[in-house]
């Protein structure tokens, strides 16, 4: 699953490292010891995720089936257009959040709002429809961060970083 939702994802336009880069900068502030390899780890660790798998190949193939038209109206509208009161596109991205509990709805919120680096990116693109698949990456990075912080949380209360999530 992990290889294919990392195939997907570039065949978008999205890395791993984008990802990863998303996480590493929501999070760095709060961690001084942090690297962009542990955050890439995160990224990959959930792209193994069955309910990634499934997020992200839903998302990115309605994206494509609204890219080339082939919605009826006016679904085909509002996701080519990304309508600012289209919720679904969030529901998916949340249903990833949500398993990391509410900071990572609360995270993915704050990306979604904020839409740093890639996210701002994939939304301007006007050539490709990227309704969903924003939110998802959006999401993913939220929880990659969220492991992280999670990992030296706990690697701190107990004084070791040898903690696997």
């Amino acid at each position: 699953m992990q290889r294919i939702n990392i195939a997907v994802l570039k065949e978008r336009g999205v890395s791993v490292d984008d990802i990863a880069y998303l996480a590493y900068n929501a999070q760095s502030k709060y961690l001084e010891d942090l690297t962009i390899e542990e955050m890439r780890d995160s990224v990959l660790e959930i792209l193994r995720k069955r309910e990634q798998f499934h997020a992200i190949l839903l998302g990115v193939n309605i994206d494509i089936l609204a890219e080339k038209g082939m919605l009826a109206e006016p679904i085909q509208s509002i996701i080519r257009d990304d309508l600012g009161l289209f919720g679904l596109d969030e529901a998916i991205a949340i249903s990833i959040a949500g398993n990391y509990g509410t900071i990572g709805i609360t995270n993915f919120g704050n990306m979604d709002v904020n839409k740093p680096g890639k996210i701002s990116i994939l939304q301007s693109k006007k050539e490709q429809c990227n309704c969903f698949l924003d939110d998802i990456v959006g999401a993913i990075a939220a929880v990659a961060a969220i492991r992280v912080a999670q990992k030296h949380a706990l690697a701190k209360a107990m004084n070791t970083l040898e903690i696997e999530l």
